[in-house]
């Protein structure tokens, strides 16, 4: 006789955390339709604004694209991160699969915005086309994804003239802080702060289109007071986090 399904052997987390972790990771799986929204409302204004403007749609498919594969591994990895998870330091192949698809993402945003420049082309093309040889050697692999994500913002920021653009990079250190925290500490609660910091840099993207276009865009002392805010909170609250107590994992 066939036993009922058990989500415990697949999401071995409290009920309250894995409620909370998962949820992040819909957040992630979603969060690319607000570029979506920001494109289709200002259409025409990014047509002339960008080389390219059809890619970003594509951008935002790769986004999500990424999202289910980390959404993949996370399944395989029980939603309970440990160093040694594909999740986490391991490697594994829907992991290689979520880092490739970010990398895509963002070198299409950069040849949306400039890919007529031929710097952009080249450089948005070796970062693609060479990462599977970082991520199998693990050499430095996050340099592909760090470089082009630079790209893509200063293009974005030089197309669509909105300094809001450039708190995307806010957001990788940010995600590391949490991440690196998670791995600290055990507390999985962290897991899902790391996933929507690195997942929330476009609505940053999709800010910046609406603010240039309409032609609003954030000065640049709020966008600096921001980083210097966050920054200084990041600081205070370390200490806390490192004292979060260990996930209790659900046997399968």
């Amino acid at each position: 006789m066939k036993r009922g399904y058990r989500l415990s052997h697949d999401v071995q987390l409290p009920l309250p955390t894995a409620v909370w972790v998962l949820g992040a990771h819909l957040y992630a799986l979603l969060v690319p339709l607000v570029l979506i929204t920001a494109l289709t409302h200002h259409w025409e204004g990014v047509s002339v604004s960008v080389d390219y403007p059809v890619l970003l749609y594509f951008a935002a498919g790769m986004m999500m694209a990424g999202s289910a594969f980390e959404i993949a591994q996370n399944g395989i990895d029980k939603w309970y991160l440990t160093p040694e998870t594909g999740s986490a330091e391991g490697t594994a192949f829907c992991d290689f699969l979520f880092y490739w698809s970010i990398v895509i993402s963002q070198a299409l945003v950069a040849l949306a915005c400039m890919g007529q420049n031929p710097a952009v082309l080249v450089i948005s093309t070796l970062g693609v086309v060479t990462f599977p040889f970082f991520y199998i050697r693990q050499v430095a692999p996050f340099l592909p994804l760090a470089v082009l994500g630079l790209l893509s913002v200063t293009t974005a920021y030089l197309r669509f003239n909105d300094p809001v653009i450039v708190l995307q990079l806010l957001l990788s250190p940010l995600t590391m802080y949490f991440f690196g925290s998670l791995l600290k500490t055990g507390a999985q609660l962290l897991h899902g702060l790391t996933t929507a910091a690195a997942s929330s840099g476009v609505l940053f993207l999709a800010w910046g289109i609406h603010g240039g276009l309409e032609g609003r865009p954030q000065s640049w002392p709020v966008v600096i007071a921001v980083i210097v805010l966050t920054l200084l909170a990041a600081l205070a609250l370390r200490p806390l986090l490192l004292k979060l107590q260990r996930t209790p994992r659900l046997a399968a």
